[in-house]
């Protein structure tokens, strides 16, 4: 199974420690990580930890985080150009579900602010709950959306996950949103993948 995703403008490869400058980068922007990461500047090694965890879960569970970065027809879509910048993060991981209700699927995004408002995260995470549901067979995502963010409660709504319950967590409070398999497969969303 390829752990390479694709959409008509960008190429997801699984991240890597030869990522992690890009990503340093990327989630200690105070635009980014004030819903990302409460506001929390993560340092190089939590950077290092959250890239290993993303390579465990994809050896054990055939998902983890992507790197997102645009696609270039003309090399080959699934060749990374180097120098190529990093447009975002998208993915899925463990999450300890609202109320201590065990773990729950979730997934993740994060733009670079000159890439907000052009419809990238959307795109991204179809491919990967397209991934998700159709290929390694999760049953279910969730998504924890911090209450003063409404431009990702309208990313999940368009993704046709239900706001199903509200939580304590995050500066903000937080909503939590959930897709699952059947009515995703049901649904044909698959409209930014390509074959």
């Amino acid at each position: 199974m390829s752990e390479v995703l694709r959409t008509v403008r960008l190429v997801l490869h699984p991240v890597s420690m030869r990522d992690h400058p890009a990503l340093l980068t990327h989630w200690t922007g105070p635009l980014v990580r004030r819903h990302l990461f409460d506001d929390r500047v993560v340092t190089p090694v939590q950077v290092s930890e959250i890239i290993e965890a993303s390579e465990r879960d994809f050896a054990t569970e055939g998902y983890g985080l992507w790197a997102l970065r645009p696609a270039r027809w003309s090399t080959g879509i699934d060749a990374p150009v180097p120098g190529d910048p990093l447009v975002g993060v998208a993915g899925l991981s463990h999450h300890e579900g609202p109320l201590g209700h065990g773990v729950d699927v979730e997934i993740l995004y994060s733009l670079e602010p000159d890439h907000w408002g052009h419809g990238l995260a959307a795109e991204a995470s179809r491919a990967v709950l397209d991934y998700a549901f159709g290929v390694v067979g999760v049953h279910r995502i969730t998504a924890e959306i911090d209450m003063a963010n409404a431009v990702s409660a309208e990313i999940a709504l368009q993704l046709g996950m239900r706001r199903w319950r509200d939580g304590a967590a995050g500066p903000d409070g937080a909503a939590y949103y959930a897709a699952d398999r059947s009515r995703w497969i049901g649904s044909r969303r698959i409209v930014d993948a390509v074959p």
